[in-house]
């Protein structure tokens, strides 16, 4: 703070750009409640996803640095494994883009607009 970084609290090294996360969220991730802390409910029963009912797009891309296919694919499976939740819950990976998807928004409207479309002609995954 004294040196005018205190949105530079912690710098995430596993980042390939400059990442780092300020006091503030910090201690919003200290004081947030249980269910959101894992809120898709991969080590707990009671999620914060399970307060969400309507259809759940997730998707990641193949060469970003914060998820991949095994990440969409526990997500699902942890979704799944609570007692209640989204009606449907849909992964992609977006071919080629990194975490920002800079060059590939394209791709990431398709996803977005077939996941709508599908929705609305009741076709979802579950």
């Amino acid at each position: 703070m004294s040196q005018n970084k205190g949105d530079e609290l912690i710098k995430d090294p596993k980042r390939s750009f400059p990442s780092y996360i300020s006091a503030a969220t910090f201690m919003d991730i200290a004081n947030s409640a249980p269910e959101y802390k894992d809120f898709f409910g991969v080590h707990t029963s009671n999620a914060g996803i399970t307060k969400i009912h309507c259809p759940v797009l997730a998707f990641y891309g193949t060469n970003g640095d914060v998820g991949d296919e095994k990440t969409l694919a526990l997500l699902k499976s942890s979704i799944k494994g609570q007692p209640k939740g989204p009606v449907s819950v849909t992964t992609v990976m977006i071919k080629g883009a990194e975490h920002m998807y800079t060059g590939y928004e394209a791709q990431v409207v398709e996803v977005i607009t077939k996941w709508i479309e599908d929705i609305l002609k009741g076709k979802t995954s579950s």
